[in-house]
């Protein structure tokens, strides 16, 4: 999701926010109360423009369907991922 930048029309687009974003993970289905916690780690790009992995995160999605990183490593700037040859 694009980092809100303003309340008007379009605010919420990659766009205006520069490319920068958040990423969330989340599981469709509704899952048992007995079902184990998920650690999981995060980064974009490919190659040369690979971000640093960030997290571990441990998160019960049978408690919470979303999960994202925590406040301090959540933003990403999405452009710094891009391969501009491949577009």
């Amino acid at each position: 999701a694009p980092l809100v930048v303003s309340d008007k029309k379009g605010g919420g687009s990659f766009k205006k926010a520069q490319g920068r974003g958040y990423i969330s993970l989340a599981c469709e289905d509704e899952l048992p109360r007995d079902v184990p916690k998920l650690t999981f780690w995060l980064s974009i790009g490919a190659g040369d423009k690979k971000s640093s992995t960030r997290g571990p995160v441990e998160h019960s999605f049978a408690e919470k369907t979303v999960c994202g990183l925590p406040k301090k490593q959540a933003l990403w700037d999405f452009t710094n991922a891009v391969d501009r040859t491949s577009q």
